[in-house]
């Protein structure tokens, strides 16, 4: 509303002859001129604080190593490193192999080249599993990923295990996963924290929520197969079919696809 003219004089010289004024939700009223600075103000903290938080984000997944050790569990989870940085992180962590979920060829082949070099300098083993954090994973590619694990959980001279793709959120989110339920006993809920924000930088939108979808087919299954718990590689070995085009369900397959 707008305040009447001054009859008795009480507006002093210079000052506005009007004044505009809003009615908040609790009665109060409030010049127009407070909530604009108050509107600007809550916009410019707003937008400083979201800069930072995506300057933050932008930071850990893209242009820093992503590095978290779990001693108790023998693995460690990184972004790809080149060969001081990964030379250090093996150092600090006593790492005693290094698990690849990067490809080997086209861009990534110089890298490849580079972390191999550095494991065998280093006399630490180095294993490939090939996926993609664009798309749901082919059941070969997890075949692999089982194949190595395996390994490293039956020979402690392997672990800890640093485990990387190429920010260390997604792809590392759910072999991380994996490992900590199906090798080290983990509930599920515990272990999905893997794929997590913070302080992992996972997102679950986007092509990066194929990586939690896979598991939430995983819980699908188990939520309509009471009585057939299995962990997470009998599960994919069993009842999981996402392939390459042109591959045929084998014999495993139970025709039937789990989704949540």
């Amino acid at each position: 509303m707008v305040a009447p003219s001054d009859p008795n004089g009480i507006i002093k010289a210079h000052a506005p002859t009007s004044h505009e004024h809003t009615i908040d939700n609790w009665g109060f009223v409030f010049g127009g001129m407070v909530n604009r600075r108050v509107l600007l103000f809550v916009a410019l903290v707003g937008g400083a604080f979201f800069a930072v938080l995506v300057g933050a984000f932008l930071l850990v997944r893209f242009g820093g190593h992503n590095v978290h050790a779990d001693n108790s569990a023998g693995f460690v989870r990184a972004a790809e490193m080149d060969g001081p940085a990964l030379t250090a992180a093996i150092r600090r962590n006593d790492v005693r192999s290094v698990l690849r979920l990067v490809g080997t060829d086209g861009p990534d082949a110089e890298s490849y080249a580079e972390e191999r070099a550095t494991c065998e300098r280093l006399g630490v083993p180095h294993f490939v599993a090939k996926m993609a954090a664009t798309r749901a994973p082919y059941r070969s590619e997890m075949a692999r990923v089982f194949e190595v694990l395996d390994m490293i959980d039956a020979d402690r001279n392997l672990q800890p295990v640093l485990i990387h793709c190429s920010a260390g959120s997604d792809r590392t989110g759910l072999v991380s996963v994996i490992w900590m339920h199906d090798y080290r006993g983990q509930p599920l809920a515990e272990a999905r924290k893997q794929l997590a924000w913070a302080p992992y930088m996972h997102v679950s939108f986007g092509e990066a929520r194929h990586m939690g979808e896979f598991l939430d087919r995983y819980e699908a299954f188990l939520a309509a197969n009471p009585g057939k718990w299995m962990n997470i590689q009998q599960w994919t070995k069993l009842h999981y079919f996402e392939e390459k085009p042109g591959r045929e369900a084998g014999p495993w397959h139970d025709g039937r696809v789990y989704r949540p």
